[in-house]
């Protein structure tokens, strides 16, 4: 399948668009990544400098000019030209369409999260085959009226109704923690499934891109996300006890991520 991203670039760390093209190539796929913004790092690296494309629009017309598009996946945006481009495109769009939301973790907006970022993602809400929000944005999306520390599994599911009523058909929640395990949920219109597995105590920067990508790769293929979820949280668990660790900051190796292998 012939896959479209639009998400940010960082030069150094193994995150976002760097993340998608590698985990949707190794899963038979071709990717044409265009970046919303290149960063010369990740934000967790002190003094990083950030710029937008020139041409961004030029160079997305090409790409349909040559290219059939399958599906489209959408990770950071920031920027409101850049955000119009996109909704026109996805306005007349036929194929998948996978919305990754870079808001925030842990209960806490990202330090360049913005109010219109966050409407960014409402509108786009309502094109999505498949949103893939952490806790945290899902929250930021719906506006959900409740301290982070004390949602329970039943406001997650209020919250991915409320996300379905925007738009969204298919909606998976990351990173729920209850009882030191990490609960994903599943919901659509007919369909709400829990998947529980193992923490791992350290940060590691990039997983849910890979996640995501992951999401993207089944979707695509036409799979059933609601199966496909525990294998994706299994191949993802596997890799992050195989790789090394160190103190402060740790990124996914992305070597192995070809589902079913």
């Amino acid at each position: 399948m012939k896959i479209l991203v639009f998400n940010d670039y960082c030069i150094i760390g193994n995150i976002a668009m760097k993340a998608n093209i590698s985990v949707l190539s190794q899963n038979g796929h071709e990717v044409f990544g265009v970046p919303t913004k290149i960063f010369s790092s990740n934000m967790s690296y002190k003094d990083y400098i950030s710029f937008c494309i020139p041409n961004f629009s030029e160079i997305v017309k090409k790409i349909f000019e040559i290219q059939k598009i399958d599906a489209i996946y959408i990770g950071f945006i920031d920027d409101e030209e850049i955000f119009e481009i996109i909704k026109d495109i996805l306005q007349k769009f036929k194929g998948k369409v996978i919305l990754d939301t870079i808001l925030g973790d842990n209960g806490v907006k990202y330090s360049g999260t913005t109010n219109g970022q966050i409407d960014f993602y409402r509108e786009l809400l309502k094109f999505a085959d498949a949103v893939t929000p952490n806790l945290t944005e899902a929250i930021l999306l719906t506006d959900y009226n409740k301290n982070f520390s004390e949602i329970e599994r039943e406001d997650v599911e209020k919250i991915a109704s409320n996300l379905l009523e925007m738009g969204a058909k298919q909606i998976i929640i990351k990173s729920f923690e209850k009882n030191n395990l990490l609960n994903t949920l599943y919901f659509s219109e007919n369909t709400i499934k829990w998947f529980e597995s193992e923490k791992v105590e350290l940060k590691i920067c990039g997983t849910g891109d890979v996640f995501s990508s992951l999401v993207t790769s089944e979707l695509v293929k036409g799979e059933h996300l609601e199966n496909s979820i525990q294998k994706i949280q299994t191949l993802l668990f596997d890799n992050i006890e195989k790789q090394e660790k160190y103190e402060g900051l740790n990124e996914i190796q992305l070597e192995n991520f070809k589902i079913g292998e």
